[in-house]
Order: C-alpha cells, then sequence, then structure tokens
C-alpha cells in the first residue's frame, strides 16, 4: 500500500482550526454586545456657531452639519446637547488634526505641544476631559487646526467632530469591540491564513519556499494593513505616543506594496522582468525608509511624504502589471497567469478605493479591504491545487522509483542472455586448449562483465560514462572471441566527462552486434562515439549491418521492451532522449542526446 503525505490533511486541520477560533471570536462579540451597552460611549454634539480660516461665524444645529471641504484652521463655540454625568469624561479623538478644548475660556485638553509639533504632525491621540473640568452647561470652544489641506482624501475636522462622545475610560475598547468586529475579523483572517497556511506550505516544499514565504509576506502585511486601517483611531489605546501611532500606520500601508512586490518578484521567471521588479523593490523601499527617517528626524511629516512615495508606488504597479502580462501571454508562463489573476481583486479594489476618495460614494478602504480578501482567497485555491499537484507527483515519483528498480532488473537479465553465456563459456573452454594465458585472460572479463551488470542494480544515479565504456570494452572484447575477424569494433571518442545511467549503451551495442553486423555473412564494423557541443553531449552507436525500416513494425517474435527501458530511464534520470536511425542494407545509428546542466 502505498504511504500518502499528510501535508494536506495537516494545512486543512490549521484552517479548520482558525475557522473556529474566528467563530468563537464572532459569538464572544456578540454576546459582549449584548451585556455591555452601559459601557459605550455616548455621542455628543455642540450646538452653537463657527468660523472657518477667519470667515464670518456661521451658526449651526449639530457639529456634524459641518463639512470643511479644505479648511485648515476651523473654531466651533457653543454649548454641549448633553452635560458630562459625574465620573464620565468628555472623549476626543484627534486624529491626524491639531486640538485645543476650552470650556468657559479655560483650556482642558490639547495637543498643541505634543511630540509633533517640529515636523507639523499631530498624530493620532485621544483626550479624556472629566466632568470636573466641564462644569453643567458650559460654554464650550473647540480649535481644530488641519495640516493637511491639500489631501482630499483626509478629513481630520469632520472625523473628530464625527467622534465626539461621553463615556468612562472604558468605552473606547468596548466602541471598539462594536463597530470593529467584522473588519478585525477580516484581518485576522488573513494575517493567520498567511502566517501559518502559506508558510506551513512553504516548508514542506523546499523546493518553492521562497515563494511561499514571499506569499505569506504579502498575506500577513495584508492582515496588518486591514487591521490598522481599521482600528487606527483607537491605536491610543496603546500607544501612548501620537506620532507613533501614525507612524506604525502608515508603515503597514507602504509595507503592503513592497510585499506585493517582492511576492511578484520571486515568481517572475524572466531575467529581465525580474531585474525590473528587483529595480522597483529597491526604489519603493528606499523610498520608505527615506520618509520614516525624515520623520524620525523631525524633518517632514511623513504623511505630507506621500505626494513623494505614491506616484512611485503607482508606477510600480503599472510595471509589475506590464511584466506579469508579458510573462502571463507573451511567454505563456502559466505561473505568472496565476499570480496575474489572484492579484487583479486587489488591483481593481485599489483602483476604486482611489475615485471612492475623490467622490466619497462608500467608506474609505472598503473597496481595498474586499480585493485583499479576494486575492488571499484565491491564493488559497491555488495553495490547495498546488499541493494535490504536489501530492500526484510525489505519488507518481514513488512510482517511477519502484518502475526504475523494475527496470534495472530487466536490463541486467536481458543483458545476460543464455545464448551469450553459452557461446562466451564455449569460446574461453575452446581457448583452455590453443592458447591458455588469453583464456585466463577472457575469463577474467567474463567475470568482470558479470560484475557489472550485478552491480547495476544498485545504481540509483547516472554513472560517468567512463565506467560505462569501459563495461562496453569489457563485453565487445567477449563478443570478439565469438565472431573473431567478423566483428570489426572502432572506437571514436572525443569525451568521457559526463554523467549517463548504466547500462544504457550497451543494449544499442548488443542490437548493433546481435542484429546489425551479425546477420552480414562476412561481418561488420560497429563505431562508437562522442561528441562534446555547447549544449549538449552525444553518445553515437553506428554499424554497417543490415538495417530495418523504422517505419514498420518488426515481426521478429521478440517484446522489443529493451530500447523503451532505456528511453524511460535515459528520460527520467538525465532529461536525455534516445534517436534511431536505419535504413535497410546501410545499417543503423543510435544517438543518446545528454543535455548539459545550467
Amino acid at each position: 500500500m502505498k504511504k500518502k503525505s499528510a501535508s494536506p490533511f495537516i494545512i486543512t486541520g490549521i484552517i479548520d482550526m482558525l475557522i473556529l477560533l474566528a467563530i468563537m471570536f464572532i459569538w464572544t462579540a456578540a454576546n459582549f454586545h449584548g451585556t455591555s451597552d452601559r459601557s459605550l460611549p455616548e455621542k455628543v454634539s455642540i450646538i452653537g456657531e463657527y468660523s472657518a480660516d477667519g470667515q464670518e461665524w456661521t451658526s449651526m444645529q449639530l457639529s456634524e452639519d459641518y463639512k470643511s471641504g479644505r479648511h485648515s484652521n476651523v473654531i466651533i463655540k457653543g454649548k454641549l446637547t448633553q452635560d458630562v454625568p459625574k465620573d464620565q469624561f468628555l472623549i476626543i479623538s484627534m486624529c491626524n488634526v491639531w486640538t485645543e478644548v476650552k470650556a468657559n475660556g479655560k483650556t482642558v485638553a490639547s495637543n498643541l505641544d505634543g511630540p509633533g509639533a517640529k515636523t507639523d504632525t499631530p498624530g493620532n491621540s485621544i483626550a479624556y476631559i472629566p466632568s470636573s473640568d466641564i462644569p453643567s452647561n458650559a460654554e464650550i470652544e473647540l480649535t481644530l487646526k488641519n495640516p493637511y489641506p491639500e489631501f482630499s482624501g483626509l478629513s481630520p475636522v469632520e472625523s473628530t467632530l464625527e467622534k465626539l462622545s461621553i463615556g468612562s475610560r472604558d468605552a473606547m475598547y468596548n466602541d471598539l469591540i462594536q463597530n470593529n468586529t467584522m473588519a478585525i475579523f477580516l484581518s485576522l483572517a488573513i494575517f493567520f491564513l498567511g502566517l501559518f497556511a502559506f508558510t506551513l506550505a512553504g516548508m514542506l516544499w523546499k523546493n518553492v519556499m521562497h515563494k511561499n514565504i514571499a506569499l505569506a509576506l504579502f498575506a500577513i502585511t495584508g492582515g496588518l494593513f486591514v487591521l490598522t486601517d481599521s482600528i487606527y483611531t483607537y491605536l491610543p489605546l496603546w500607544m501612548s505616543n501620537p506620532v507613533l501611532c501614525m507612524i506604525f500606520d502608515e508603515f503597514t500601508s507602504y509595507l503592503l506594496p513592497i510585499a506585493a512586490f517582492l511576492y511578484i518578484r520571486v515568481n517572475m521567471e524572466n531575467r529581465r522582468s525580474k531585474a525590473l521588479m528587483s529595480v522597483v523593490l529597491l526604489v519603493c523601499i528606499t523610498m520608505t525608509i527615506t520618509a520614516f527617517l525624515l520623520q524620525l528626524f523631525g524633518v517632514m511629516d511623513i504623511l505630507k511624504f506621500q505626494i513623494f512615495i505614491y506616484p512611485v508606488i503607482i508606477a510600480g504597479v503599472i510595471a509589475s502589471n506590464i511584466v506579469l502580462i508579458y510573462e502571463a501571454f507573451r511567454l505563456k508562463i502559466a505561473n505568472s497567469r496565476s499570480v496575474l489573476l489572484s492579484l487583479c481583486p486587489i488591483i481593481v479594489s485599489s483602483l476604486i478605493d482611489a475615485v471612492n476618495s475623490l467622490t466619497g460614494f462608500a467608506p474609505d478602504r472598503v473597496f481595498m479591504r474586499l480585493g485583499l480578501l479576494l486575492t488571499v482567497l484565491i491564493q488559497l485555491y491555488l495553495l490547495f491545487r498546488e499541493t494535490r499537484q504536489h501530492q500526484k507527483e510525489l505519488l507518481r515519483y514513488h512510482e517511477m522509483q519502484n518502475e526504475l528498480l523494475q527496470m534495472r532488473v530487466s536490463i541486467m537479465v536481458s543483458q545476460i542472455h543464455p545464448h551469450f553465456l553459452y557461446n562466451s563459456l564455449t569460446s574461453i573452454a575452446q581457448l583452455c586448449e590453443k592458447d591458455p594465458s588469453r583464456a585466463k585472460k577472457a575469463t577474467i572479463e567474463f567475470s568482470e562483465y558479470l560484475r557489472r551488470n550485478m552491480n547495476s542494480l544498485k545504481e540509483q544515479a547516472p554513472v560517468p560514462f567512463a565506467n560505462e565504456l569501459k563495461h562496453l570494452e569489457t563485453y565487445l572484447s567477449l563478443e570478439k572471441m565469438r565472431f573473431g575477424d567478423e566483428l570489426n569494433i572502432e572506437y571514436d571518442i572525443e569525451t568521457t566527462d559526463f554523467l549517463i545511467p548504466s547500462l544504457t549503451v550497451q543494449p544499442l551495442v548488443e542490437n548493433a552486434v546481435k542484429h546489425g553486423v551479425g546477420m552480414l555473412e562476412d561481418g561488420g564494423t560497429v563505431t562508437i562515439a562522442t561528441r562534446e557541443y555547447p549544449d549538449r553531449y552525444e553518445v553515437i552507436v553506428s554499424d554497417n549491418g543490415v538495417g530495418f525500416d523504422p517505419e514498420k513494425k518488426p515481426n521478429d517474435g521478440r517484446s522489443h521492451v529493451g530500447m523503451e527501458n532505456v528511453r524511460n530511464r535515459l528520460k527520467t534520470m538525465c532529461n536525455a532522449t534516445l534517436d534511431i536511425k536505419s535504413k535497410i542494407g546501410e545499417g543503423t545509428t543510435a544517438t543518446i542526446t545528454i543535455p548539459k546542466e545550467e
């Protein structure tokens, strides 16, 4: 019974475990929602008036009604729609905006003197203003300064006003679970699929490990991107430094295209395509490192650096698509077609999100998340398909090993024909009376011939042609005793510096002797030659015997499986081919072509 590999069962078990954990997470979150509503933050608004960029004051019913457009400085004055209860807090999420809050003229919260002031980077932080600092019916003055008015995709003023709420210090944790369950589940699913399934596949398949590790890195960074993009406003719950929150978020945003380009690069097969993707990778990595260094050393805000790095990323996306399409359709490389197919969802979703950032017809980056999930699911399907193919190839490999063993036994036995043994022993016996010294030499050669045939059973890899040639010389020396002057042997050996499966040339020589020149009344000549070319080696066995018609199936009562065994062993063990040409009355030429290794 054939032993099956456990790798697909291991991968399936891990996937099932991840799905079970995801279901448990959703169930726990759902029960948490039902029992913790009292701890959820309660939205609050400001009723009053506002002034944008020093313009006239405009009244408003709710602060959410304000639309800043690209204003860089907004001041809102008014009163909260409800008082802050005792032991509760007014919670302000100060995300990518400079914020100052005054109650009855007293500053109660501000990030104006934060760590990012030097580069004009407000970062991301959360202010908890206790009820003691905001008396009942207090006059509130909220100042918001947007350092990114040129980025239409960012709306920090509106985001801050929409997240204005009242609650306990734990309220934001509860709000995180309440509003981001599916996003967290999606990110964890992508992350763990990459961490376990793809990496495990890479460990199991040593020959494609670098491809699977690159795929795992892409999935893991994709999961981190979805997670940080979903919970960016909640990062201050774990990171006290607002600039560090921004750096972490931007790190995942920049790392995702780098991981995607790396994944594409390792799947390239054309040398020029690889070189182009290497340049794209190098430029993206250099630009990313530059962006972080400029931020860390207080030279330039990392968000503002997007105007330099995003064109590079866009150019990289275009270049990678060009090389994938070139390899997939021009060079007809199946692996490139699979990669292109799997990346289509994230490419299309990125384009839709780019349009969405300008029009705002859907939540920001929602299509990117869905596209990333589809890409990972397609890769998961390709992984399972490749696993099945791998198992089939492994099973076929073991079958071929058994077939090779049977071939070696068959070929070894086929070379020791009873008639050959009888003829050789008879010739040696006759020499014992006529020429004892020659009889002694022939006996040693006969023993050497039998020993080499037996040893061929142990050979599971190609052997040096010099060894095969020595065995041929022994065989032909024994045949020469039988045929005498009727058998002429010529050697035209240019090189012996290559490998060949054992006992693959001898059947050709035996046919040349027995069915070629042996069928002529006056005998003939058998020639053994080798040639070396820049890309291959050739072994040529020719005779000037009776020949045959290659187009006509011989009707001589023999099975003719020997040549097929030789062909199979040559193809399996060294990707070599056997070509036989013959013409009646002129002889036969058999040529073994062995390609050189790259």
